[in-house]
This record gives C-alpha cells, structure tokens and sequence, in this order.
C-alpha cells in the first residue's frame, strides 16, 4: 500500500524547489545572463549538478519533516517543526535574492542563517527520529559548500565591470 502522505510530503519540497528555480534560477543558455557574467571559483560544480542535487536533498527533506509530522501524536514535535519551516523559508529566500534580484552578499548572509538553521533543525529532530536528522546532513554539508561558493562568488566579483549594468 503506497504511503500517499509520506509521498505527498518527500514530492512536496521537491516542487517548491523546482518552481523557485524555474521563476528566478539562472538562464545558463542565455550567455548574457547575469549568472554568466559572474567570476566563479575553480571548485564551482557544472550547471547540470545543481538539478539532481537538489531534486535529491529536497526529497530527503521533505521524507525526514514527514518522519517527524508522524510522531505528533506520540510527541512533542512542534519545535522541530518550526525550525524545519525557518529552514525551509530560508532555503526559498536564497534563490530569488541570488538570482533574481543580484544581491549577492545578501544571499551570503541568508545561506549563513540557513546553515544555523539546518543546524537548529537537525538538533530538534535527533531526539525525536535520529534517521530524520540524518536525512539532513548531506543537506547541511551542500549548504556549507554553497556559502563558501556564495562569499567565493561575492569576493571574485567586487569589481567585475561586466555587472555594473545589472
């Protein structure tokens, strides 16, 4: 018998993620996209990486916040489930700052929180599902990758005059 809320939940973020990168993402073919201007560090992954690496951490997510909505009837959840939704917002924000509005270094500081934060969630969910929590951290480790290739990005592209029109 398929689980219809578990896959509901994993599918979900799965989904927001896909329309945040759709609505503001980079337009990698378009060469005079602003994202193609940008000095990126040698360690930058392909463009092709971002998609299953995020279809695939979205789904642990969304798999793990399901484990836990499972227990509120046995447990107090309602912290964890706050700081997987701080997560979850913070997660949402970086992508139309970054991309869509060009604000670099405030996208640096969004995916700072959003290393505390999954760092909060982790913490609240161990306790109550320690596979859950585990679920979380190859998320947390790609988010760390991603505030050093964010600050890489701020610092390689203070001066790059092929941005002073965007």
């Amino acid at each position: 018998m398929i689980n219809w809320k578990a896959v509901g939940m994993t599918v979900l973020p799965v989904i927001g993620g896909m329309t945040n990168g759709f609505l503001f993402g980079p337009k990698r073919e378009n060469k005079e996209d602003w994202y193609n201007k940008l000095v990126k560090p040698p360690c930058n992954p392909p463009g092709w990486v971002f998609g299953p690496v995020w279809t695939t951490l979205y789904g642990m997510m969304g798999y793990a916040s399901y484990r836990i909505l499972s227990l509120r009837e046995t447990s107090d959840v309602s912290m964890a489930l706050t700081a997987y939704g701080v997560q979850l917002a913070l997660n949402m924000s970086w992508t139309p700052v970054f991309f869509g509005m060009h604000r670099i270094k405030a996208a640096g500081v969004i995916v700072i929180g959003l290393c505390g934060s999954i760092i909060w969630t982790i913490k609240e969910f161990q306790p109550l599902d320690l596979t859950a929590s585990r679920l979380l951290y190859p998320y947390l480790a790609w988010c760390t990758f991603a505030t050093f290739l964010n600050w890489s990005i701020a610092y390689l592209n203070s001066d790059n005059k092929a941005l002073k029109n965007d």
